[in-house]
């Protein structure tokens, strides 16, 4: 790896980590500081996985679909 892609990768590193830091610090200030229970707060992290994962399903649905109409056109 030469210099400049392992200061990139440092770069990319350190942001990730101040990124992660900072949503850990809002959920803590969300839980303690407006008394929102963990439970809530981790129901809604199932809802929006399971709506994320039912998209990616259609997504992947569709593009067999038009992969399956395309090979039956030739």
């Amino acid at each position: 790896m030469n210099k400049l892609s392992a200061k990139s990768f440092l770069k990319r590193r350190s942001t990730w980590i101040a990124s992660m830091f900072a949503c850990f610090t809002f959920l803590l200030l969300a839980v303690e500081v407006y008394n929102i229970p963990v439970s809530l707060l981790i129901s809604n992290l199932m809802f929006m996985l399971v709506g994320l994962g039912l998209i990616v399903t259609l997504s992947a649905a569709v593009g067999w679909l038009m992969a399956v109409m395309r090979k039956r056109r030739k």
